[in-house]
């Protein structure tokens, strides 16, 4: 039997898991920095619902996760409100079938640039700890970078791109997860989160997606 190209396969996955990752998001905002175990558990596998009854809800958030219909901040100028953005973890689990993504506002970056910003680490961390042990048997996810609506449509494509490669470099040299577990994606301005709002600070961020497996 003849082996698939790799680079074939990594596209599918990453081809299906944005086609996914357009599935209505269950907003939920946290008072802090997600921890391992949140992570590990919004990005697992979570199967198909039994035939005849509904999908099971995932287990009840810890204190640092508000509900869902928890009030969005206030939005502010750009600059400002790039800096003081609310930290928000999000996972799609509308379709049985969605693989598991969790958005991330506790990942930030300098004021238009790829440079990761200190408060960001401990996120970071808590993500490759979850990789490297809660979700050591999964072995492709993506990441995705997305901005706002401030400047041209091939700069913010660029921008967001730059940004999940750093976050990959960051997961791949520091917290040493493996490269080929990790894809890279920038879609821009391209998919916002708060459409009427185009340069509204929760349209910059950063999702895994778990791609299943490569």
């Amino acid at each position: 039997m003849n082996k698939l190209d790799p680079r074939l396969s990594w596209a599918a996955l990453v081809a299906s898991a944005l086609v996914a990752a357009n599935v209505p998001a269950i907003a939920q905002t946290a008072a802090g920095v997600p921890s391992q175990e949140e992570i590990g558990l919004q990005l697992k596998p979570r199967g198909l619902p039994t035939v005849g009854h509904a999908l099971a809800p995932p287990p009840g958030p810890g204190p640092a996760i508000a509900p869902v219909n928890a009030p969005s901040p206030p939005s502010s100028s750009y600059g400002a409100s790039q800096h003081r953005a609310s930290p928000i973890v999000s996972h799609s689990v509308t379709a049985p079938d969605a693989p598991p993504s969790v958005t991330f506002r506790t990942i930030t970056f300098e004021f238009g640039s790829a440079r990761l910003r200190p408060e960001s680490i401990e996120t970071l961390r808590n993500l490759g700890n979850a990789l490297n042990q809660e979700l050591k048997d999964e072995k492709a996810f993506v990441i995705v970078g997305h901005t706002d609506r401030t400047g041209t449509r091939a700069y913010n494509d660029a921008l967001s791109r730059q940004r999940a490669d750093a976050v990959k470099e960051y997961l791949v040299k520091e917290m040493g997860v493996a490269a080929e577990r990790l894809q890279t994606v920038g879609k821009g301005f391209s998919e916002p989160v708060d459409p009427k709002r185009p340069y509204a600070a929760g349209n910059r961020r950063v999702v895994m997606i778990n791609a299943g497996p490569s």
